[in-house]
């Protein structure tokens, strides 16, 4: 007995009482149990004599009676069973002939775990009454004490009294599968289900029972016969369904649920079902007005919003995302996922400054941190970019990206690399390769990276240091053509030792044919030595092969210069600067641009 238990009976019949106070003593479990029973056992024998006294006097009976009912009634709904069942016993004793103290009494005892004293009240109450719901319960706490054959008995008593019980009926067909009497199971549901023909249920336990079976068949058709006969019956739409969803046919599942919710839009299992169904099948523009309504009824749902937002992104409803997110952050103002998806939203509408806001509250503990600051890192070098290095994000970006350099080891490298492209991009290559050259020990350092540092190395003219790193990589992978590729050209640009440049571009030619930048070195060697048919050959080929490259676009405008072929001269150059990434690269190619104007058009006014 609990301790609540004991302080009930004692504080509504003050059984008990102090003679003095005492300082508070903390018990141990067993103490207080022991405490408690004791206390039952008192406050039980000392009602048992009120109850006996007031038997024979109506005034004090009905007092009495009145009493314990309420408080009886009151353990009971606050849970306190061991108290509403001795209350009740009593009041069993001092009116034994009111069947509804004896129902309170026994569901006060099943609640209580007190099955074998609940079957005898339950048992002398349907013989008296054979009142259907008293026989349900009588049947059930049969069931819940292994007596099956009792409990089926109890069920066709209630049919033979009304044939239209259903929880009868379906109960009984559930004794006889306990049983292993299947074939008696389904033959139980079909006559109840033919005795009550506009009630599908019948038929849903009935597909139930074959899906049990194994017997899809059967089963499918059972629960299309309960939709027949009763369409509202979401129970058997969702079973038919997940039959469909087993059977990997998701496009006919979705159909049952569509089909149904045309009647009954507002049906939440449903309406969850197809927007999982959809979203599994990734139909996602299809699955938004469900789960527009499943979250208007459901409002509370936070996973199915955060659903609904994932949903308006991916089909580029960027506003409603934006507005379903926020909605979120109010709800749940710390949620680095929502924090995280406002971000990647704003990001995807080139809101930066938004994006960066919702990013950078996120916090270190939060496992989406890293990769948020690796975001912010690149949209403030890009606006930096955009607005110049006098600009605030110029600095901000320095700020942010060594303070997390400092902060977080796994995103050192891909950091470091943001860093050294960005100063790249304002032709501090200096800045960019010391930037780079920090990490080159880094575990996760690979042969791009390599080509990488040493592109920016030869660009500060570190040229021993540079051929160093892809010399590395050819001692590892001597047939490694870009290895190759960059030597020679390396040497090419730098217009020295210009045989063992063609040498170097030979062997990447050899190892890699069809790569669009290997050709490209090979033409831009021909163009150096003056071979300018050669040159377009490979470069033609090259373009072919990489036709958005830059150097590649540039390259040919040189060469149909040389060829003095202006116009072919002037669209490659306009399709490079289309392609252009970082401002050195654009003044290269306007630089270009220029001698091309200079060469078509002459001081002398000649149009060559």
């Amino acid at each position: 007995m609990k301790a609540k238990s004991f302080l009930t009976l004692f504080t509504l019949f003050s059984l008990v009482s102090c003679a003095h106070r005492t300082s508070p003593v903390v018990l141990s479990s067993d103490q207080t149990e022991k405490l408690n029973r004791e206390a039952l056992t008192l406050a039980s024998s000392r009602l048992a004599t009120m109850v006996g006294q007031a038997k024979n006097n109506p005034e004090i009976k009905n007092y009495l009676a009145s009493d314990l009912f309420l408080k009886a009634n009151m353990s009971l709904l606050r849970g306190d069973y061991t108290t509403s069942s001795e209350l009740f016993k009593h009041l069993y004793h001092l009116v034994p002939e009111d069947t509804y103290v004896q129902k309170k009494y026994s569901i006060s005892l099943i609640r209580g775990g007190e099955l074998s004293i609940a079957e005898k009240v339950l048992e002398g109450l349907w013989e008296k009454e054979k009142e259907e719901r008293v026989g349900l319960i009588l049947a059930g706490v049969y069931t819940g004490m292994d007596k099956e054959d009792e409990s089926i008995k109890i069920y066709k008593q209630i049919l033979a009294i009304n044939k239209n019980n259903e929880d009868a009926c379906v109960f009984l067909s559930k004794g006889y599968v306990v049983k292993k009497q299947t074939d008696k199971a389904v033959s139980q549901l079909k006559s109840c289900s033919k005795a009550n023909p506009k009630n599908g249920m019948y038929d849903f336990y009935l597909g139930k029972l074959y899906q049990d079976l194994g017997k899809k068949k059967e089963a499918l058709a059972s629960y299309r016969s309960s939709i027949k006969k009763q369409p509202s019956l979401g129970a058997s739409v969702a079973a038919l369904g997940s039959m469909y969803e087993e059977m990997e046919n998701h496009p006919k599942a979705v159909q049952i649920y569509k089909n149904h919710l045309k009647k009954y839009p507002k049906d939440r299992e449903i309406l969850s079902r197809v927007v999982n169904t959809l979203f599994l099948m990734e139909k996602y523009e299809e699955v938004i007005s469900f789960a527009e309504v499943l979250s208007d009824l459901d409002a509370d749902n936070l996973n199915l919003k955060v659903k609904l937002g994932v949903l308006y992104t991916d089909t580029k409803q960027y506003p409603k995302a934006i507005g379903v997110f926020k909605d979120l952050l109010k709800a749940a103002p710390d949620s680095d996922k929502v924090l995280y998806y406002l971000g990647a939203i704003y990001q995807e509408v080139k809101n930066f400054e938004n994006s960066i806001e919702y990013f950078s509250r996120i916090t270190p503990q939060s496992g989406l941190y890293s990769d948020s600051s690796l975001q912010v890192a690149n949209m403030l070098s890009h606006l930096a970019q955009v607005e110049g290095q006098n600009s605030k994000w110029y600095s901000s970006f320095i700020e942010h990206v060594d303070k997390k350099l400092e902060e977080i080891e796994e995103i050192k490298l891909e950091l470091s690399v943001v860093k050294a492209s960005f100063f790249e991009t304002f032709g501090d290559f200096d800045k960019a390769s010391e930037a780079l050259s920090l990490v080159k020990d880094d575990k996760k350092f690979s042969d791009q990276h390599v080509y990488y540092l040493a592109s920016l190395l030869n660009k500060v003219e570190k040229f021993e240091e540079s051929n160093q790193l892809i010399e590395g990589i050819l001692k590892r992978d001597p047939n490694n053509a870009h290895a190759w590729n960059f030597l020679g050209y390396s040497l090419l640009e730098r217009g020295v030792e210009l045989d063992k440049s063609y040498e170097y571009i030979q062997k990447a030619v050899a190892l890699a044919p069809e790569d669009g930048y290997i050709r490209d070195s090979l033409g831009w060697y021909y163009y150096t030595v003056g071979e300018l048919d050669k040159a377009l050959k490979e470069l033609n080929y090259a373009v072919k092969q990489v036709p958005g490259d830059v150097e590649i676009l540039k390259h040919l405008a040189i060469v149909h210069k040389e060829l003095k072929d202006y116009s072919k001269a002037k669209s490659f150059i306009d399709r490079a600067l289309s392609q252009v990434k970082y401002e050195d690269e654009r003044q290269k190619i306007l630089t270009v641009m220029e001698g091309i104007e200079r060469a078509r058009h002459p001081a002398s006014g000649k149009d060559n």
